[in-house]
């Protein structure tokens, strides 16, 4: 018998144990890589979240197995964070739940006179029940109804009845230097083309010129003051828009280079019932309609109704979530306020009920504060912990559960996680709810495993001082690791 080469089982020892470290590496470098081995999952989520750049950040999750309620992985997770636009979750569940499932969103319009010979003898009323989804197209359609109808004056003045909501046009806790930007829209009933205005800016033919501009709509009581050139001379900043808080006048500064593709901007606008009024107008002269009256706010005196245009609710709620819209969270929240008071809506009265309906899903509202409708005021505040029972609370409601799932922006798909976790197995995968604010980014929203379990999960993030695409990123990654994972195994 030949003696055992005790060199030889050292050596062959050291390479599998160095294989199998190998495939460790490989295994956390590749996404695509199935993982079977118990509590892998908690620890490379620990070694994600190592990176030094959250050093200085607050962090909190919640990632709970659907089947059986086993908690995959938390973190801080009962502690309160900005949840940003998580928030919208809250508000959108809330508002199916309050509101009948064939609830519309109204804009009627009405008149106190008589069409005689062409000429329509009295005013025009529009009462705006708070649809946020309504745009110049909507004023099309009416204003060739009454064409159709024979109209070609009106005699009266174009009221708009604005008493559906209060006039809190705020929302509370939200940044008074944010005015002019498109994500704080002003808050109204009486709503069109998100209650803002888009900015084109192109370099003029010759240099050393103003950039020409153009406002769409046009509205003559929107000022544009032009400061702007057209210009190679790369030490100006680059061109800018904005607008005078407290005033519907957008300032232009900066350089566009000849020959350069046009620039868009968007800036909200004040008075937004005025400027629904004022671009109705507008179109109606389009029309070949005289408008002889004045255009004004009032209460509606006319009881006849002659046309409507209306959105659904889901419809709204699609928008609040796939695109994030915080004008079409802000009317829902003041909109189940007032079908269920019966008085002007009013966020405060929104957010009581909105704590009813948590409370009912045995959800601690002592650990949610909350002060609007969209996530963009910084008084509000949730725990991880709050937003996954919600989520799991709303799984098990067959009766809303698919009409709010199919709200939810789509992994590589659509709304705002269009871009993210393309051509992985997210894609198409995970259903989840952005939100942001400076320092601030959170993900919430479901995602199914590779072996087939449904998982929900909320990531939030807060006092981050770099750019919130790191915490995008570091996100991406948790969740990118979750679906391709055993959790059954777990």
């Amino acid at each position: 018998m030949k003696p055992i080469n005790i060199t030889f089982y050292l050596v062959l020892m050291i390479c599998l144990m160095i294989s199998f470290s190998m495939a460790q590496v490989d295994q956390r470098h590749h996404p695509d890589t199935v993982i079977h081995i118990k509590d892998t999952l908690c620890s490379q989520i620990d070694q994600i979240l190592s990176d030094s750049s959250l050093s200085s950040s607050f962090i909190g999750i919640k990632i709970v197995r659907m089947d059986n309620g086993s908690i995959l992985y938390e973190r801080n997770s009962n502690k309160l964070f900005h949840p940003a636009s998580n928030l919208k979750l809250v508000t959108t569940a809330a508002a199916l739940n309050i509101l009948d499932k064939n609830f519309e969103f109204t804009t009627k319009y009405y008149t106190d006179g008589k069409a005689d010979n062409g000429n329509l003898n009295g005013n025009l009323y529009i009462k705006g029940c708070g649809d946020p989804l309504l745009e110049t197209s909507a004023l099309d359609s009416i204003s060739s109804h009454l064409r159709m109808n024979g109209i070609t004056a009106i005699k009266g003045d174009i009221i708009g009845d604005v008493s559906y909501f209060d006039s809190v046009y705020w929302g509370e806790g939200w940044m008074w230097d944010d005015e002019p930007s498109t994500d704080e829209p002003f808050i109204s009933p009486l709503c069109v083309n998100k209650n803002s205005v888009k900015i084109i800016i192109r370099p003029a033919l010759r240099l050393n010129d103003p950039p020409i501009v153009t406002i769409e709509p046009l509205l003559s009581s929107v000022k544009v003051i032009n400061y702007g050139l057209t210009t190679i001379d790369t030490s100006m900043e680059a061109i800018s828009v904005f607008r005078l808080r407290g005033e519907n006048k957008i300032i232009i500064h900066g350089r566009i280079s000849p020959g350069s593709e046009p620039k868009e901007f968007s800036v909200s606008l004040r008075k937004p019932e005025l400027i629904f009024l004022e671009l109705l107008r507008d179109r109606i002269n389009l029309q070949g309609i005289r408008t002889e009256g004045r255009i004004r706010l009032g209460t509606i005196r006319g009881r006849k109704l002659i046309y409507q245009s209306s959105h659904s609710l889901d419809s709204v709620i699609h928008i609040a979530n796939k695109l994030s819209d915080n004008l079409a969270a802000e009317n829902l929240l003041k909109t189940f306020s007032a079908e269920l008071t019966g008085k002007p809506g009013i966020s405060a009265d929104g957010i009581q009920l909105t704590k009813h309906f948590l409370a009912s899903l045995g959800i601690d509202t002592s650990k949610v504060m909350m002060a609007d409708g969209s996530g963009v005021s910084w008084y509000n505040e949730m725990t991880p912990d709050g937003i996954v029972t919600l989520l799991i609370k709303l799984f098990n409601n067959k009766t809303i559960f698919q009409r709010f799932y199919e709200s939810l922006p789509i992994a590589g798909i659509d709304g705002t996680m269009k871009n993210r976790m393309k051509n992985t197995r997210a894609t198409g995968n995970l259903r989840a709810k952005t939100g942001s604010l400076r320092g601030v980014s959170g993900l919430s929203g479901y995602g199914t495993s590779i072996d087939n379990h449904m998982f929900a999960f909320s990531i939030l993030c807060n006092h981050f001082p770099g750019n919130n695409g790191t915490l995008r990123e570091i996100q991406d990654k948790i969740l990118e690791l979750l679906v391709n994972t055993h959790i059954g195994d777990q």
